[in-house]
């Protein structure tokens, strides 16, 4: 079990380093495991960047065009 929480931990780790911007960001969310919602590993992506390819994948039902809808409002 700790190894598990281990590599949950160095996860979250790289959810909170690889969305850190300083720069004017969408704040998409936050990451989410079996324990809830992390308010501290937030998903941010830069404004400068919302002009770029992107791919929504999922299964029937689990909210691809909602979650579009979304971003576009």
């Amino acid at each position: 079990m700790a190894a598990a929480q281990g590599g949950a931990h160095e996860q979250l780790d790289a959810i909170r380093t690889g969305y850190a911007s300083d720069a004017p960001c969408l704040e998409i969310g936050a990451a989410l495991d079996e324990e809830g919602p992390h308010a501290d590993a937030v998903v941010r992506v830069p404004l400068a960047t919302l002009n770029r390819h992107g791919l929504v994948a999922g299964a029937t039902g689990t909210g691809k065009t909602k979650t579009l809808q979304a971003l576009a409002e």
